[in-house]
């Protein structure tokens, strides 16, 4: 176990907001500029003005273990915020100013103690496992220290290498260079990369793109196939930080974009790319965040023939855009969308995409966009499990008229699109061309919205045959409460549409659990026993992973007791039985796990033979806690209801054991036959489905593996054991 806080080069960016220690001992802290407001600018001839920006602290290191933090910011705040809040973290602030927290894991966060300004923004990555040999011919390798180089061409078969302490200034290009790398935890910098302003326009009235200017984009890839980019910062892009043209088979993967201030500078947009897998990135951005586009000529003479030259290229047709992932994200948009479909859409077809266990902690514009300015049929399109963080206040975006203008929040009540899906005609981005798109068949799934405003969404098409349709927007939540209507302007329905739909499914929860049922245990440790010679009450827990699972390195899971519990103590089992030996001291106890059973229930609905050693621990109770491995897709009431009675008579052989029934953590269909049988029989029925519709009671945030982490928490377990501890006395079973 280890960590290792990446060597940094002073440069001419100064900020000194904070003093961080890390286990303990000081850690070095980068700087960057970033946009302090979101005042954009049809291009006025020159660059931004540098008032709209800020300075802020960046720190870079690696780990493989949890780490202590104490943060000093070096003027007073009043409270901090930790983003994201998918990692649970809740800091203390000590009485003499000072941020302490715990982070369990390799992760990529803010801390805010003035709000959205002058955040301290903290890359913790993964332990790096490059296998580079940095002298080889084929590898350009950059060393600890400042590298101004301008340009790098990438040649087919090269890596190169970029080594934590580096700073790189340059821009990187190649073309036609399959099987290239860009690697390390080092720097690249592109602050010395500068537009050439070709002509003077009038600043003031200009509505045009920028078309007195050359500008470079720091990372540009064309007809590029098998690329790797890992672990690399970028810092101050001029205009785009990653731009793939046309490339098939894409991994982008730990890539922390950082100090966007200038005009137009987008995260990764890429252009009729095939295969590429985007995941684990920090991206701050002013402009689009991550965008999969069509091509997007509109500044050229003839826009048909430069398609067609971009389409058909080396004896290849880049016409479709398909088999997009992009995953497990943190996105902070200072101008512009933050997961996109579009604008640009010059392409046949885009479809296969899917945002997934994504993280957007601040916005400006619409969160989850489907823009479509061009004719590309836009289809299969997936955002699920995001998580969208807004802003008491959220800056509304504004467009700058004249040098000297002053930015003034027009709108304090502002709320970006949440969801958005439109096909429509755009005066700059359509390029004067008179093909249409169309959008069907797009799903947005599992939407977590914090704010103190609603949600808002909005569809519209171009025209009868270019319409937005079959769209989904299915569990929609708003600070942890699902949305089952929304109208007027919040659920905008425009013209050329059809089959929009906001539904509620009670289930959706189950879907996160994706920890195998599978062997769980061995066979011979699927029944335990904990002082099975005490002459106390006998209790028996019946149940699943959330009573216990044994070791599974490969889901980062290395305990022997109720997953996610931070330790065997903290499980709802051990928790239950510390406040039973409060009654009973002699209490003895067993655990029955029957995931097994659960999988299989239809076909092995008898088949108790794996838990005759529980059977035989003639218990006074019993608490079946469990039905979350039974597939909710093609549950049997009948058979399920069928084998849990013959269940329960084989355990209490005896007929003497007081039953509990617990209905599912996470809500099931079975769940009324739960309810159904206890009230049948008798026996008290505890309601837990609550608790799984709550982030605050699963362990988010500590486990990499989202269905770990998916699991109850500390938090969690704590209150299943207090509401079956509640039953257990109000039924004067103790």
């Amino acid at each position: 176990m280890s960590f290792n806080v990446y060597p940094i080069q002073k440069t001419d960016l100064v900020c000194e907001d904070y003093e961080v220690k890390v286990n303990g001992k000081v850690a070095a802290l980068n700087s960057a500029r970033v946009s302090a407001m979101p005042m954009n600018r049809r291009w006025p001839g020159h660059q931004r003005e540098i008032e709209q920006s800020e300075l802020i602290n960046f720190l870079s290191l690696a780990t493989d273990e949890p780490l202590s933090f104490e943060i000093t910011p070096k003027t007073p705040f009043e409270e901090v915020k930790i983003r994201p809040k998918s990692l649970n973290i809740t800091p203390e602030i000590t009485d003499d100013g000072k941020i302490r927290f715990t982070l369990p894991r390799a992760a990529y966060f803010t801390v805010e103690p003035y709000g959205r300004n002058r955040a301290l923004h903290i890359f913790a990555d993964p332990i790096a496992e490059y296998d580079i040999d940095i002298n080889a011919p084929d590898v350009l390798y950059y060393g600890a220290g400042e590298h101004d180089v301008g340009l790098i061409e990438l040649k087919a078969n090269q890596t190169l290498f970029i080594d934590e302490g580096a700073v790189v200034y340059a821009r990187i290009h190649a073309i036609d260079a399959d099987n290239i790398k860009i690697l390390g935890r080092g720097i690249l910098d592109n602050s010395r990369n500068k537009e050439k302003i070709l002509f003077e326009v009038n600043a003031e009235g200009n509505d045009s793109a920028v078309s007195n200017a050359k500008r470079e984009h720091t990372v540009v890839l064309e007809y590029c196939d098998n690329v790797v980019i890992d672990g690399i910062t970028i810092r101050d892009s001029l205009v785009y930080n990653i731009r793939p043209i046309g490339c098939e088979n894409l991994s982008i993967k730990h890539v922390k974009i950082i100090g966007c201030w200038r005009f137009n500078s987008d995260g990764i947009d890429m252009h009729n790319c095939v295969n590429v897998h985007i995941a684990k990135c920090f991206i701050r951005t002013f402009d689009d965040s991550i965008c999969v586009k069509g091509f997007d000529f509109y500044n050229v003479e003839n826009q048909e023939e430069a398609i067609k030259n971009a389409m058909y290229h080396n004896g290849k047709v880049h016409d479709v855009f398909k088999n997009v992932l992009v995953e497990d994200c943190v996105i902070w948009n200072d101008w512009g969308n933050s997961l996109e479909i579009g604008a640009e859409t010059k392409a046949e077809e885009i479809h296969t995409v899917t945002f997934q266990n994504c993280d957007i902690i601040h916005l400006t514009g619409a969160a989850l966009d489907c823009f479509n300015v061009d004719y590309a049929d836009v289809h299969d399109i997936v955002y699920r499990d995001i998580n969208i963080e807004a802003d008491e206040v959220i800056p509304a975006p504004v467009i700058q008229q004249s040098d000297g203008e002053v930015y003034v929040n027009p709108d304090p009540n502002y709320m970006p699109y949440t969801v958005r899906a439109k096909v429509e005609f755009h005066y700059e981005y359509s390029g004067g061309m008179t093909r249409r798109g169309k959008n069907r068949n797009i799903t947005f799934k599992n939407i977590h919205v914090y704010s103190d405003k609603l949600p808002r969404a909005q569809f519209f098409g171009y025209d009868e045959d270019h319409k937005t349709e079959n769209i989904l927007v299915s569990n929609l939540y708003l600070n942890g409460k699902p949305i089952t209507k929304l109208e007027g302007e919040n659920w905008n329905i425009g013209d050329f549409t059809e089959n929009i739909r906001l539904e509620y499914d009670p289930y959706a929860q189950m879907d996160k659990n994706d920890v195998d049922a599978k062997d769980q245990l061995k066979e011979s440790a699927v029944v335990r026993f904990e002082n099975p010679d005490f002459k106390g009450k006998r209790v028996m827990f019946v149940g699943n992973s959330i009573t216990l699972h044994g070791i599974r390195p490969q889901i980062g899971w290395y305990g022997e007791w109720g997953m996610a519990a931070s330790a065997q103590e903290k499980d709802y089992v051990h928790l239950l039985m510390s406040d039973i030996r409060k009654i009973d001291s002699e209490a003895a106890f067993c655990t029955c796990q029957v995931s097994g059973w659960e999988q299989n229930y239809k076909e092995k609905n008898d088949d108790f033979t794996l838990y005759e050693s529980a059977s035989n621990f003639g218990a006074d109770i019993i608490v079946l806690r469990f039905i979350e491995n039974v597939k909710k897709d093609d549950y049997d009431s009948e058979l399920f209801l069928k084998g849990f009675d013959a269940l329960v008579k084989f355990l209490d052989k005896e007929k003497k054991a007081k039953l509990i029934i617990t209905t599912a953590f996470w809500h099931h269909p079975g769940d009324d036959d739960l309810r159904m049988y206890a009230k049948e029989h008798n026996i008290p029925c505890v309601e837990l489905g609550d608790l799984g519709d709550d982030d605050k009671m699963k362990a988010t945030g500590l486990f990499e593996h989202k269905g770990v982490a998916h699991h109850p928490g500390d938090e969690g377990m704590r209150a299943i054991a207090d509401r079956v501890m509640k039953a257990l006395i109000d039924s004067k079973y103790l």
